[in-house]
């Protein structure tokens, strides 16, 4: 509900560097909190201020902050942030952040721009990559190659092709994706609608119809007026050699003179008023906003007791506000906290509703909050809302992201002149309370009110040709294709040096034992952390393929019914999976608990059980609109997943299986909420036909004297739960052999062809085939030439490879390009290809198997790795063999790519 709402500090030991500061920077202070401590430098001459977080932690990051208040909708602060990135003065590359992203092996790598900020943040585990990133980010951002011709910036921005009246332009394709997501239209009204007339009004990713008017005259004027020292910090974070990476910096920054820094403070005019507007994303629904704004909070105490608050009284789920609300038909509610502003914004979001219902809605929603103030103390709902936070904590502390996450936050505070530590003065005063200080619930009731009604509409003029908004004549566009041509095939050469890969190869470190024990699997992962985490592998094929959908319905009521205990007690999740082994595929119900080590995870489970057998009729009808509700937010924001599923029908196996569980059930919820299916009572019965029988396994990550008594509970729970009359049905599923078209509101197309390998699983040589051709022909071919945001090739364990194009501004010539590609893929100098594939590849596969994960995610995987029947060495010996491949084993496995092209099913997203 809030990201990024708790901080953390993490159990690290320090790390001490004993070397003289560089001369050129004063060091301001040191301050320690637990085992990190943050050292802050200026560099004198340029004004650059840098913050390390110094610690023991190996996966070490870089975060450069940069203020840009986005003064209108061109999107000019994206575009830039976009464009240092298509080469630099020591990296001539027009492809720069690919041929990075390839040759050295990384946990993170971004860049991102919001209303008023830019970062540009890297995270690594190796000291070589380290720094090889950190020249690339730095020679990026001081000396980008675009200042000295315009040819990236038409690239990245918009561009318009005479020769086949087609539009491109990466961002400009990006934001016709990005604004079709109901999201972001919400999260767009909103800011318009309070700060109209400040920068935060403006779109920082730019407008459709706002960006082809951006000339390169404003883009360069606007990079020179932010992108200078004094207007920016760098945060490094980790187990770092300081003086080296100071030096490295200082090279880059030494020319540069104290500069007054941007100001990106504003003061709103501020009403209470009530706003309609509309949408055009698809769907039939309207949405009831009602924004509290704040006045100026300048310490994190305060926000913190706001954000405890609104926990407590207003989204807790036994509350009187949710419980009233409920009562009255309402049960979709969601808060949206913008805390990126001079004075906060907090949005109580309800979704989905009928027009006709919107009067009554208000009506409601009005009446509930004026009762909120004179509401009584929730002793029991705050001390929830504190065991929630603290268990936040624990898990964010095991988060591999730490240094990313910190980092972030300490650009933020920098930007908005706040206290520049907030990640670890929240965690110290979350740690002192005891119960929610309720003395500053009066900026909450004093907020400003701003209500905002949004309902759909068919509107046409987001349609309009882009040659009618654009401030260029279109004769010129020949001109300006032809040299952005010219650039983008000028480079030919190698401008990254190569990286050591074979120090690279890492394997996954948590040590595991294995029990048997009243015919039960359990896997214990070694932890020494003060949660445990446990999955249970319930297998399903047992049941009749008849009632699968019921099993469906009942994996996604449990989860719901456990939201009402936790995640105050801690966190139950389910999954229906599917995983294969080297016969067959086996079926499973998969509950996933998250607690502290002190809870007894069995009890978790059985409230979670007793409280779904006690709810009526309506609230499983209620679950049925909840399912339909996630089905459409999946189809509106996560085009490429919802694609690949789709794609499933018309394989085999576990593919298949997965398939059922996606569009099928959502037709038989669909029927459900119509009432043509009696539903309630074989959803109920579900949890009578899930117990002991061959074939579960449970997971516990935690210590070792936790593990044993969770090991002694889990047996006690499966005692009197025998499945008798056991018989796993061989599910005869209808293949899907035609392509799948997903009609959806938009501007941009999404085209995937999913191709199932055949194998027990896919090898090195798939991983790195995939890295050439992504670097070698789809990246050039579709990213760059046509302007559509993502393109790629992808091996993905344990047999599907898949080839997939993002935010397309035409979906057809990229099949062109597609299924040309077995001839058209360049092999010449495949020895220098091929090693910056290799780069890519074992990159692909480390995050694939989230080697550099937190010990839970690990443990996971190599529970899921067991189920399957994978030995882990698999993990360690695919490294290594990425590694010894050679240009000809490389050139025989091209030569199946049409094979793969042929043979995969295909699935394509476009405009209705």
């Amino acid at each position: 509900m809030f990201k990024g709402f708790v901080a953390i500090i993490g159990f690290l030991t320090l790390s001490v560097n004993l070397n003289a500061l560089p001369k050129q920077y004063t060091k301001i202070d040191t301050i320690k909190f637990d085992k990190d401590e943050i050292h802050t430098y200026l560099h004198e001459d340029s004004g650059l201020l840098v913050r390390w977080i110094d610690n023991e932690d190996t996966n070490t990051s870089f975060t450069l902050g940069v203020r840009t208040p986005t003064t209108d909708n061109t999107g000019v602060n994206h575009i830039i942030e976009h464009t240092v990135f298509t080469g630099s003065e020591s990296f001539p590359s027009s492809t720069l952040f690919f041929d990075a992203n390839a040759n050295y092996p990384h946990t993170y790598m971004n860049a991102s721009t919001a209303a008023d900020m830019t970062v540009y943040p890297f995270a690594t585990p190796y000291d070589e990559c380290y720094m090889g990133l950190l020249d690339v980010y730095l020679d990026s951002v001081f000396n980008p190659q675009m200042l000295h011709q315009p040819h990236s910036f038409y690239e990245e921005s918009f561009y318009y092709d005479p020769t086949t009246n087609k539009y491109g332009g990466v961002v400009y394709n990006e934001m016709k994706g990005a604004n079709s997501q109901i999201g972001r239209v919400i999260f767009r009204n909103i800011r318009e609608n309070i700060y109209a007339g400040t920068h935060y009004a403006n779109d920082s990713g730019g407008a459709v119809e706002a960006i082809p008017n951006l000339t390169y005259e404003h883009f360069l004027e606007t990079y020179r007026s932010y992108y200078y020292p004094s207007n920016m910090i760098a945060v490094l974070y980790g187990d770092i050699e300081i003086n080296k990476v100071l030096d490295k910096i200082n090279k880059y920054v030494k020319n540069y003179k104290l500069a007054t820094p941007v100001n990106i403070h504003v003061t709103p005019e501020l009403e209470n008023k009530k706003v309609e507007a509309t949408y055009n994303t698809g769907g039939d629904g309207a949405y009831v906003i009602k924004s509290f704004v704040l006045p100026r909070l300048d310490d994190i105490q305060s926000i913190t007791d706001v954000d405890l608050w609104i926990n407590t009284y207003m989204m807790h789920p036994q509350s009187q506000f949710r419980q009233n609300l409920q009562s009255k038909g309402i049960e979709s509610l969601e808060i949206f906290k913008d805390s990126e502003l001079t004075q906060p914004i907090y949005s109580l979001i309800i979704s989905q509703i009928q027009p006709s219902d919107v009067e009554y809605i208000e009506e409601v929603l009005n009446e509930e909050i004026n009762n909120l103030w004179n509401i009584e103390e929730q002793k029991q709902h705050e001390i929830d809302t504190l065991e929630q936070t603290k268990l936040n904590i624990l898990q964010q502390d095991m988060d591999k992201s730490r240094g990313i996450d910190i980092s972030q936050s300490i650009v933020s505070d920098w930007v908005h002149n706040r206290d520049n530590i907030s990640y670890y003065t929240l965690k110290e005063y979350l740690g002192s309370l005891e119960d929610i200080n309720e003395q500053n619930i009066d900026v909450l009731k004093d907020a400003v009110q701003v209500d905002i009604i949004l309902t759909p509409i068919q509107d046409e003029s987001e349609n309009r040709d882009p040659m009618e908004l654009v401030l260029m004549e279109e004769e010129k566009w020949t001109n300006i294709l032809n040299g952005m041509r010219e650039w983008q095939a000028e480079y030919d050469k190698k401008v990254l040096e190569p990286t050591n890969l074979k120090k690279m190869i890492i394997d996954l470190d948590v040590k595991d034992k294995k029990y048997k024990k009243d015919n039960i699997n359990f896997n214990h992962y070694l932890s020494n952390t003060e949660l445990i985490n446990t999955e249970v592998y319930l297998p399903t094929s047992h049941i009749p393929q008849s009632d699968l959908n019921y099993l469906f319905l009942y994996s996604h009521c449990l989860q719901k019914a456990s939201e009402e205990i936790t995640p105050f007690e801690g966190i139950l999740k389910t999954k229906i999976v599917a995983l294969e082994n080297k016969e067959n595929y086996v079926p499973y119900l998969k509950i996933d608990i998250t607690s502290s080590n002190t809870k007894n995870q069995i009890e978790i489970l059985n409230k979670a059980n007793d409280i779904l057998a006690n709810k009526d009729d309506d609230w499983y009808r209620m679950q049925i609109d909840k399912v339909l509700g996630q089905f459409y937010g999946t189809f509106q924001n996560d085009i490429i997943s919802t694609l690949g599923t789709l794609t499933k029908g018309g394989q085999d196996g576990s593919k298949r299986y997965m398939y059922e569980a996606h569009y099928p059930f959502y037709t038989f919820c669909l029927a459900c909420k119509n009432n043509e299916i009696d539903f309630i009572e074989q959803t109920k019965q579900v949890f009578n036909s899930l117990g002991k029988r061959d074939g579960i396994s449970i997971g516990i990550v935690s210590n070792e004297a936790v593990a044993k008594e969770s090991i002694k509970n889990w047996q006690t729970y499966f005692e009197d739960k025998q499945i008798e009359d056991i018989t796993d049905y061989k599910y005869d599923f209808e293949k899907i052999d035609k392509d799948s078209v997903y009609y959806k509101e938009g501007q941009v197309d999404y085209l995937l062809y999913n191709y199932d390998s055949k194998k027990d699983y896919i090898q090195a040589i798939d991983y790195l085939a995939s890295a050439y051709a992504t670097k070698n022909y789809l990246q050039p071919e579709i990213r760059i030439k046509k302007g559509a945001y993502g393109s790629g090739m992808q091996a993905i364990f344990p047999n599907t490879i898949s080839i997939y194009t993002y935010r397309d501004p035409h979906y057809k010539s990229s099949i062109e390009i597609i299924e040309n590609m077995p001839e058209a893929l360049e092999q010449s100098d495949i020895e220098q290809k091929m090693r910056m594939a290799k780069s890519e590849a074992l990159s692909d596969f480390q995050g694939q198997f989230g080697l550099f994960s937190s010990d839970m995610k690990i443990a996971s995987i190599l529970h899921t790795l067991n189920l399957m029947q994978v030995d882990k060495e698999y993990i360690i010996n695919t490294q290594k063999d990425i590694l010894e491949i050679d240009s000809d084993e490389l050139r025989q496995n091209l030569d199946d790519i049409n094979e793969i092209i042929i043979n995969s099913q295909k699935g394509i997203c476009i405009k209705k």
